[in-house]
């Protein structure tokens, strides 16, 4: 994997974040793949159409995304990215702060990358 290549998805990543946190719907769809799979660490799946009407419409109400660790591993146009995060962010049931460890995919479409799956796990706290 080429250091072009993270420094874009780490890009894309942070705009992902940013944009999530703003309830940028914009930018959300330009960077996920119309086959996008969220899996949250509760365990509820949602595709792209579901997810970003929930994370810009106040269901989710994303306060902070902090990358804590990542590692890259690429094959062809899709890259596996394993890390952990701290999440804030307030839902139905109340505010949430937890980290989490996730396996993310994007692919490289039409110059550029796209997010096509999110898998998160909460870390315990210890």
């Amino acid at each position: 994997m080429s250091t072009q290549d993270i420094q874009a998805i780490e890009q894309a990543d942070a705009r992902r974040c940013a944009a999530t946190i703003a309830k940028d719907a914009a930018t959300l769809r330009e960077l996920f793949g119309d086959d996008l799979l969220y899996v949250h660490s509760s365990a509820t799946a949602e595709d792209k159409a579901l997810y970003i009407e929930r994370a810009c419409t106040g269901f989710y109400d994303y306060r902070e995304i902090t990358q804590i660790r990542r590692e890259f591993r690429m094959f062809g146009d899709m890259a596996l990215v394993d890390g952990d995060a701290r999440i804030q962010v307030v839902v139905k049931s109340g505010a949430k702060d937890f980290v989490t460890r996730y396996l993310q995919v994007w692919a490289r479409r039409n110059g550029g990358w796209q997010m096509v799956s999110w898998q998160s796990t909460p870390i315990p706290a210890a």
